[in-house]
């Protein structure tokens, strides 16, 4: 079965980004845990820049790269704007980016 109503929600931080002492993706990773959401996925770039226009990349030699992180969650529309104020409150700088999908759940 295909969910016409299907949104992609992605949200690009920064690895050092924080939300109370907690690395800022794993804290959206358990709010979306919290608003029972199936699943969500957690991506860290091996380079990008964001709106401070500064280039980060994974090199040998770097000790803190500050890469940039992406995590991605596919819902219903409705959940998915349900959680978008929360989530706002958290990320102080960052994007979230929301794409209709056609979905097929897997079970």
């Amino acid at each position: 079965m295909i969910d016409l109503n299907a949104t992609l929600m992605r949200i690009f931080v920064d690895e050092d980004d924080r939300y109370e002492r907690a690395p800022l993706y794993m804290a959206i990773v358990e709010e979306l845990r919290r608003h029972d959401f199936a699943g969500a996925t957690v991506i860290k770039g091996i380079g990008g820049f964001g709106s401070s226009r500064t280039v980060h990349s994974a090199r040998v030699f770097d000790l803190s790269t500050n890469l940039p992180v992406l995590v991605e969650v596919a819902d219903s529309r409705e959940r998915i704007e349900a959680v978008v104020p929360r989530l706002r409150e958290m990320i102080g700088g960052g994007l979230i980016t929301l794409e209709r999908i056609g979905m097929r759940r897997i079970s």
